[in-house]
């Protein structure tokens, strides 16, 4: 099992690189294209959460740990003091999320949002 770590600004503009983070380490697992196109949809859709259509203030981290067959990435905004975002997926994101991973969820704890999620290639 491998770890891999990142941070980046909580701005729409570098969630290429999460995307790009992803699809590599999904290649490393043998995705098929699809899966990994299904997996950048994914954490593309977690990461805006945090980032807004605009930006915030803040950074988001980013961990994705590969275990034999599956990717799980786990997000948390650092974000500054009286930045509000919205910690329920819509309706439209649900169904997203229920047709590209295995489970995917957003959280709010202490004022500190999360996400998680997992995706496993096909057997």
């Amino acid at each position: 099992m491998d770890t891999v770590s990142i941070k980046i600004p909580a701005s729409p503009v570098y969630l290429q690189v999460v995307r790009l983070v992803a699809a590599g380490l999904a290649t490393r697992l043998r995705f098929t294209i699809d899966e990994i196109e299904d997996l950048k949809i994914a954490v593309d859709e977690m990461s805006a959460y945090f980032t807004g259509a605009t930006g915030r203030e803040g950074s988001i981290d980013v961990r994705f740990t590969l275990h034999e067959g599956s990717i799980e990435i786990a997000g948390t905004g650092r974000l500054a003091p009286g930045e509000k975002l919205r910690t329920d997926l819509t309706e439209l994101s649900r169904m997203i999320l229920e047709t590209v991973t295995d489970s995917a969820s957003l959280e709010q704890t202490d004022g500190t949002p999360t996400f998680s999620l997992v995706k496993s290639k096909a057997q």
